[in-house]
Formats: structure tokens, sequence, C-alpha cells
């Protein structure tokens, strides 16, 4: 990161990065908690700072790390607790034989986790729903971000997106539902050009899950209810105005709101955690049943049973027909998930590579070395 860049400038790994910092910087410092710090980090990323953790404890620093990945615990952790439904369910320590399926069984209690299974890729030959031809993609202060980006999206398809934090995801996802204008190029959707911003493309069935949703879907003082509605469910009127009751009673009865464990409709959006924001906008999205999804990091601060969920829930919209562009830092998920991968790196975009024709170290080459890996 450029020392003197603007703090807003950075994308959310790069801020989760900065923040880490700021934590070891700070004078006197001997207890850190470290809330799912690693959410947002690439698989690189994430092995420097296990290793990180273990100098700090040789170091003599106290540590509290929260995460929902087994592995890390594993990895790190003296002690392990579980919590599940505001109880502690389960307490180790590593010389008492810590194991995976352990930890998955205190996590989940009497729910199953269920494998997440796909089907045989589609046919090559599916309606193409999205295109970018030719584009450059400017960022915040008119830097070339990419450039020369052709992708195209088809029916049924899950075409997955990978990259080191920072390599423009963010800016692509934002372009491709109108909320950043191309500085050269074209955008079609069912072979009609897009010139106008989101509510065209909401129009034309996109729906979009933004890397933070904390910051950019939600709007304080709103309830999940009215968030729901503002982008997902149909709103009933009653006389001249909403009829909440109704509404309230169908999100109660919302498959994809059970699935993902949505919290109670009245709550505020803006108390909730992170990991409960993430189902908002993920069942407010899987309600609309969009034409187009681009969603970012969807497993992004859920536990394993519901990532495992949305994971299922993703192949089945494809199977309906949804056409969906996926950006993980995950390249596991990617890899479960996608028909097909690109690659961002270097300011381009590299691909289409089929998944059960790579595989993840050759993906990693090119995210690190672009087109010379």
């Amino acid at each position: 990161m450029e020392p003197d860049a603007q703090v807003w400038q950075l994308d959310l790994g790069q801020r989760q990065r900065l923040e880490i910092v700021k934590v070891l910087l700070a004078p006197g410092t001997r207890i850190i908690i470290f809330d799912e710090p690693t959410s947002v980090l690439v698989p690189q990323e994430v092995e420097s700072f296990l290793s990180m953790l273990g100098l700090l404890r040789q170091d003599g620093y106290g540590i509290l790390l929260i995460t929902h990945k087994i592995n890390e615990v594993l990895a790190v952790a003296d002690r392990v607790s579980v919590l599940r439904n505001g109880q502690m369910t389960y307490a180790a320590a590593k010389e008492d034989g810590l194991d995976g399926e352990t930890l998955i069984s205190a996590m989940m209690g009497d729910k199953t986790l269920k494998p997440v299974v796909k089907p045989a890729s589609p046919s090559a030959d599916e309606e193409e729903a999205l295109r970018i031809d030719d584009g450059r993609i400017h960022g915040d202060h008119g830097e070339a971000v990419l450039t020369d980006i052709r992708l195209s999206l088809s029916k049924g398809r899950i075409v997955g997106v990978a990259g080191i934090s920072g390599s423009g995801q963010r800016e692509l996802a934002e372009t491709l539902f109108g909320l950043r204008k191309l500085a050269a190029g074209k955008v079609s959707i069912g072979g009609t050009e897009m010139k106008d911003g989101p509510r065209a493309f909401m129009d034309a069935g996109v729906s979009f899950v933004s890397e933070d949703p904390i910051k950019e879907s939600v709007i304080p003082g709103f309830s999940i209810l009215e968030h729901m509605v503002l982008d997902g469910m149909p709103m009933r009127t009653k006389g001249s105005g909403i009829d909440w009751k109704m509404l309230k009673e169908q999100l109660e009865h919302c498959e994809e709101a059970k699935l993902l464990s949505l919290a109670e409709g009245s709550r505020r959006a803006d108390t909730l955690s992170g990991g409960n924001v993430q189902r908002m906008v993920l069942s407010r999205a899987l309600i609309r049943r969009p034409d187009i999804l681009i969603i970012s990091y969807p497993s992004r601060g859920l536990d394993i049973g519901t990532t495992r969920t949305i994971q299922q829930q993703l192949i089945e919209l494809a199977e309906q027909g949804t056409a969906i562009l996926l950006f993980s830092e995950d390249l596991d998920e990617l890899f479960k998930l996608s028909d097909e991968l690109v690659v961002l790196s270097g300011k381009r975009l590299l691909g289409p590579y089929k998944t059960a024709e790579t595989d993840a170290t050759q993906i990693g080459y090119r995210m690190l070395k672009g087109e010379s890996a």
C-alpha cells in the first residue's frame, strides 16, 4: 500500500491489513483481539498472518482469535472455545487433541452438515446474459484500474473471479451494476447496451451483493424487513400505505430466509453483526430470483453450515437459469462453485479457464504473475 493513499480509496482487504498494522504499532499493547481477521485476505496473506501470530505468541502477547475458519484454529490455537446461540458448547486445550470434526459438531449442534453438490457443467451454448467488450475501468481518482476487459456471462453458469486483493474486483463489480461508468467500451445485457445507472440494471434483472455490505447496503434506522422490500420482496399495499403485517408474515415463511437463518424482520439492520448483515443481503438477492447475480465474497463472516447453505443456493440458482459472477478470495470456493474462472492481474482480465481443466496452483500463479505464469 502507498503510505500517502487515502484510506477510503483502499479496498476491504487493504483496509483490513492496515487495521492489523495499526494494532501492532500501538504502544503498550500486550493483549490483541482479532475478530475474523482473515475474512478479506487472500490465501498467501492468511499464511503470513498465521505465522505472525506465532511470532507474537513467542514475544509474550496474549491473543484472542475469533474466527469461523476451523483450519486456522487448528493451526494456531492453544485453547479453543465454541459459541453457539450465545452459549459455550465446547472448550478444550491443544493437548486434549483438537480435531476438526469435533469442532464442527460443536458448532452445528444437532444440525447436519450437508455437502455441496454441483451437477455436471451445463452445455457451452447457453444463451448470453451479460457482456462487456473492450472495457476500460477507472478508479476513484481517474486512474486506470482495468483495461481491455472482455467478459461474457451465460445463463445458468457460474463464472468465478480470482485475484489478489485490490486487483480491480470492486471496480469491476460496481461497473456491472451501473454504479461505476466505463471509461471506454460497453456493457450489454440481453444484447442491449446499458448506458444508465443502477436502476436500469435492476430493471434488467441484475442483483448485486457488494464486498462491504455493512458500509454499502445498510441504511441506519431501517429494519431488516424494510431492507428486504428495498430490492427483493414485492411490496404489498394496504390502502394508501404498505401492508407491513403481510410482508412480515411473507418473510417469516420465506424459504431462503429460513435456510440462511435470517434474524427477525423487525430488528434494525444497523445493530446486526457482520454475519447477520451478510445473511440479510444474501437473502434479499436470492428472494428476487435475478436473471443475473453479481456477488462478492458470499461466505464472508459466515459459519461453515451457513457457508455450505449459501453455496448450494447459488448452485441451484444457476440451475434455474441465473447467470452468476462470483468474486471470492477463497480458491476452494471458486473451484467448488464455478463452471469457469477468470483472473484479475496486472490491470487485465485473463481467461476464462474451465475449472475442470486447471487447478488452484495454476490460478494462483496467474494471480501473482499474470500472463507470464
